[in-house]
């Protein structure tokens, strides 16, 4: 009872000192919520449900250029909307944990998908070893620690490796973005031959980078199947 007394005095003044805060709003939120956001701005994320349906957006970004054999977004991604707000804390403000709540979310949703069931291991999209150290991490690799956990399955992280970085494409069009990954990535470590694995990145935008990458892990590993999982859709 004492003890139980103690625990909850110090939370409550850690809590005081050092308050967790909604990454979009800036309220005051519980501690160790998960993702750190408000109640308000929790409900305002826009879900895209693309699991529910064998074809969508994202699907259909890829249609032509990649087969896939299950594709997915958790959320739609806008300017000034709560995803962004998430997506930038994971990518620009050192909050890597974001990458791994949301995976393990969405896990939740994918984790009794009938085309996932076959599934050997998840693929994190690399980023090239200067950028890695700029930051401190790469995002996807959290990401996928999240959907890892939630379904089961390994990772992959050095299933790819990034060759070279030719600078930031967020705001390069589809052709940009093309001549950006072209020669940018190559076969990293495993063998997956006759394996589904899936590929996970932080947002998708016109798809290159995707497309390029699970293009390359069919052509190396013969017989083996890819599935796409982001936690943004860009419009």
């Amino acid at each position: 009872m004492i003890k139980s007394g103690v625990q909850e005095l110090a939370q409550g003044l850690w809590t005081l000192l050092f308050p967790q805060l909604c990454l979009n709003c800036r309220r005051s939120v519980a501690l160790r919520q998960e993702p750190s956001l408000c109640v308000t701005c929790f409900n305002r994320l826009a879900p895209t449900k693309h699991w529910e349906l064998p074809e969508n957006e994202l699907t259909d970004r890829l249609k032509g250029r990649l087969p896939l054999q299950f594709g997915a977004a958790l959320y739609y991604f806008n300017d000034g909307n709560v995803c962004q707000s998430l997506i930038h804390a994971l990518k620009y403000y050192h909050r890597p944990e974001i990458g791994e709540q949301l995976g393990r979310l969405f896990a939740d949703y994918l984790k009794c998908h009938t085309e996932l069931q076959d599934l050997a291991g998840i693929v994190p999209i690399p980023i090239h070893p200067e950028r890695r150290h700029k930051r401190g991490y790469n995002q996807a690799e959290y990401i996928a620690d999240g959907l890892a956990t939630g379904l089961a399955v390994p990772t992959f992280p050095d299933a790819l490796i990034r060759t070279s970085f030719k600078g930031s494409q967020t705001k390069m069009d589809r052709l940009g973005r093309l001549e950006n990954v072209r020669n940018s990535f190559a076969i990293g470590k495993g063998e997956f031959a006759g394996k589904h694995l899936l590929l996970v990145d932080d947002v998708i935008t016109t798809g290159a980078t995707l497309d390029f990458c699970g293009n390359l892990l069919l052509e190396h590993h013969q017989g083996s199947k890819v599935s796409i999982v982001t936690l943004a859709l860009a419009s």
